[in-house]
């Protein structure tokens, strides 16, 4: 990739990670530029307040209370605290989700409030937040801020899962099994 690299930041070292570990386009890929809109927007329509998403986009909806009032919150915790499991719940995304493919929304930075979106499975999102952008070894041994905010849905939008950099993660909208959430994402 070198110095004919077409992204910088995030997105490139995302692409970068996934080629050396061996992460094929089947199991990760950025959506190309004639895709992301129409995704991003289907999100904001399901998922955030009307008048949340027209000053803010998806921006810190997740700590704003920019979700829209009637989607249902199906659980929430916080990363870290008594009687919740720390940062191996989304290595059973699988188990919680139940599906193929999710759409993963990755925040660039905590200046700008620009999104790449991704279609992946559920099995390789572990490594992409857990490893590649967010290690968990250098986010816990630092005191180091970092923005930490991802979204992911399914492909029919039926439910939402964030974390935002307080270390909350929620999950939002219907069809995930509460107590398959509860079993993987407490101690």
């Amino acid at each position: 990739m070198g110095s004919n690299k077409k992204w910088d930041g995030l997105r490139f070292e995302v692409i970068q990670y996934c080629a050396e570990k061996g992460i094929c386009e089947s199991d990760f890929r950025f959506l190309g530029i004639y895709e992301w809109q129409n995704v991003y927007d289907r999100l904001l329509k399901t998922f955030v307040e009307e008048e949340y998403a027209a000053k803010h986009g998806l921006y810190w909806s997740n700590i704003e209370a920019g979700f829209r009032k009637d989607i249902h919150k199906i659980y929430s915790f916080m990363e870290g605290s008594e009687n919740c499991a720390s940062y191996e719940w989304i290595e059973k995304l699988p188990e919680i989700v139940k599906c193929e493919k999710i759409y993963l929304f990755l925040e660039e930075d905590k200046q700008t409030a620009k999104y790449w979106i991704a279609e992946c499975n559920p099995a390789v999102v572990h490594l992409i937040i857990n490893d590649a952008i967010y290690p968990t070894d250098y986010y816990m041994t630092k005191d180091y801020y970092m923005t930490k905010d991802y979204y992911m849905t399914n492909k029919k939008f039926d439910w939402l899962i964030t974390e935002n950099h307080h270390d909350i993660v929620q999950f939002i909208g219907k069809g995930l099994d509460i107590n398959v959430i509860k079993a993987v994402c407490t101690k």
